[in-house]
């Protein structure tokens, strides 16, 4: 059985975060904001895999270049849109916790999240083939580069600050996952600029020099 692309993988992957973020509403009190915690935090920690795989896509296939990793670095764009619809459900979430109950965080935190959301829907909007062309190759990687970026950072710092605060060994977990996830993509550019390095210093040898 071939494993799914494109549009069909992005079915797949959105249904099953959705189904698995949607498990947790029995645990969830949707009429208080302590109790709408678990289904705010849920909708993040099923969402971020999805990330993850999306953020070291192009890292993996440079270290360890094979068919799985080519595979992951094609169908990057549709992983990364099945995070942001599993993201969409925790904004929603958030949004009727707000609307319902006022906003219980500072002014730091909401504005982080603010910056978040809007590189989300940013990078959500211009994944397409379209957009790409609008934006010019150069500014589109630039937007997505600063993008993922912003939303990396984010998470690290969420988890950063939960460890900080006393937060369990599922925290450290996601926490090193992330910060593993920064060391990929530092050691696959380290690995371009040595190759890239070697291709010049192999040319320059190859001309005659009289």
């Amino acid at each position: 059985m071939k494993a799914p692309k494109s549009w069909p993988l992005f079915g797949v992957l959105a249904l099953a975060t959705s189904t698995a973020i949607l498990l947790g509403l029995p645990n969830a009190d949707f009429h208080s904001t302590r109790g709408m915690g678990p289904i705010i935090l849920r909708a993040v920690r099923c969402s971020l895999p999805l990330f993850l795989v999306a953020f070291t896509a192009s890292s993996l296939a440079v270290l360890w270049p094979s068919a799985g990793t080519r595979w992951l670095l094609a169908n990057r764009r549709y992983i990364g849109l099945a995070f942001a619809s599993g993201m969409a459900w925790h904004f929603s979430f958030v949004a009727y916790m707000i609307w319902s109950f006022g906003n219980p965080l500072s002014p730091l935190p909401t504005a982080l999240d603010l910056i978040g959301a809007g590189f989300l829907l940013l990078l959500t909007l211009t994944s397409s083939k379209w957009a790409a062309r609008r934006l010019g190759p150069a500014n589109w990687r630039y937007l997505h580069k600063i993008g993922v970026y912003a939303v990396w950072l984010l998470a690290t710092d969420i988890y950063y600050g939960s460890i900080r605060n006393g937060g369990g060994p599922a925290h450290h977990a996601v926490f090193g996952a992330l910060v593993a996830a920064w060391l990929l993509r530092v050691a696959a550019w380290a690995k371009q600029r040595l190759s890239s390095r070697s291709r010049l210093a192999i040319r320059e040898r190859a001309i005659p020099r009289f």
